[in-house]
């Protein structure tokens, strides 16, 4: 147990150290970085600094996902097929935390469990959300900002709240016109 702690220890140290150094880095080679930590990192993504993301490798990001500023995002190492999956046109607003893993309550030692988080394409999380393990947010959703999703969104939902509840369908607006 304690040599565990140890090497958890030194992964925290060292990757929190490497994270200080992506922050001083110029944009152009924070993309280069972040193709090579995520398990996919599409196109057009912008990830602003003083972001975190705890093990990138079981983090998909699909293609134009904005991360702000203070966002943190912590995948599972111990369970190896919970991951975050980002899909397309999906935007992180300031201070957004996404968990795929969790302990279980009903245990005294707490053992690591985990599931995979879900974001589909054109979705809007507002600032200080947290989402939580199992959660599917469908496409189009909007997460009102300090908003703690404990349950799956469905598509083109406007949720809001502490948990977060649907209140109301999102009308989409034809632009092309």
């Amino acid at each position: 147990m304690k040599i565990k702690r140890f090497l958890f220890g030194l992964y925290s140290y060292l990757f929190n150290l490497f994270y200080i150094f992506l922050d001083l880095l110029p944009p152009f080679l924070r993309y280069a970085i972040f193709k090579i930590m995520f398990k996919k990192f599409g196109k057009d993504n912008n990830i602003d600094y003083k972001t975190y993301f705890r093990y990138p490798s079981k983090i998909t990001l699909g293609n134009n996902v904005w991360v702000n500023k203070g966002c943190q995002i912590f995948g599972s190492f111990h369970i190896k097929d919970a991951e975050i999956i980002f899909g397309d046109n999906i935007a992180l607003g300031p201070n957004v935390t996404i968990f795929s893993a969790s302990h279980d309550y009903k245990f005294l030692n707490l053992p690591d469990t985990a599931r995979s988080v879900v974001i589909e394409d054109n979705v809007w999380i507002g600032g200080n959300s947290t989402i939580l393990p199992g959660v599917v947010i469908g496409e189009g959703s909007i997460i009102g900002a300090g908003s703690i999703v404990t349950r799956s969104i469905p598509p083109y939902s406007v949720a809001i709240g502490s948990p977060a509840v649907v209140v109301k369908r999102r009308e989409i607006v034809d632009d092309s016109i």
